[in-house]
């Protein structure tokens, strides 16, 4: 998973930061006034002043010190921010880390990329589908149809492995998946799983 941390963004340009932050605030469940006190830290941190007093804050977002209170706990609790402490000249001092936020916009995008991955792969089978079909000038039967899927997740056949018998199939004037499902297990008992490895093989016998 890639992180983005307030550290890893120093020297950027502000709007880089301001982007992540503006693009996925709500999504993750900020609200509007969070985000005022959010941004106010992050201006401050660039700043170089780490923890900004609630009575600094409460100035500038033109809202009760009361108020700011509550909303910098709000932050904390729903991992927004948290108040770490380092050391400096033998003293400790607190300072607020923005961190969390990123990490889970980094998440946020992994889960999104993961949903992508898997509606490509769902396109991607159903096309494989299709190009039967096309390839046997008709609908393919719930049999037919349960033995392709059985290709995929039982034995684990690639798609690119399956549309690579199926066009040997072709080829040779076979349109039969029992055919196809003999080109298959032959292949795997050769260990060719890709068009390189089938290539390689066929080179052999010319």
């Amino acid at each position: 998973m890639t992180e983005f941390t307030i550290n890893d963004l120093v020297g950027t340009p502000y709007t880089v930061i301001a982007n992540l932050i503006l693009d996925h605030y709500a999504e993750l469940g900020m609200n509007d006034h969070q985000l005022a006190i959010f941004l106010q830290i992050v201006k401050y941190s660039q700043l170089n002043e780490k923890f900004p007093s609630p009575d600094q804050l409460a100035l500038v977002v033109k809202k009760p010190v009361g108020e700011v209170y509550q909303i910098l706990s709000q932050l904390t609790q729903q991992r927004f921010i948290m108040v770490t402490t380092d050391t400096y000249h033998a003293q400790h001092r607190d300072q607020y880390s923005v961190a969390p936020f990123f990490q889970r916009v980094a998440q946020l995008r992994d889960q999104k990329q993961v949903v992508h991955s898997f509606q490509e792969e769902q396109a991607d089978i159903a096309k494989l589908y299709k190009e039967f079909q096309v390839e046997f000038g008709r609908p393919l039967s719930p049999i037919e149809m349960e033995t392709i899927d059985n290709w995929l997740n039982r034995d684990q056949y690639s798609l690119t492995l399956i549309r690579l018998a199926l066009r040997e199939a072709v080829l040779s004037d076979a349109r039969s998946l029992k055919y196809i499902d003999r080109i298959l297990i032959d292949w795997q008992r050769r260990q060719i799983k890709n068009a390189d490895d089938l290539q390689r093989y066929k080179a052999k016998f010319k």
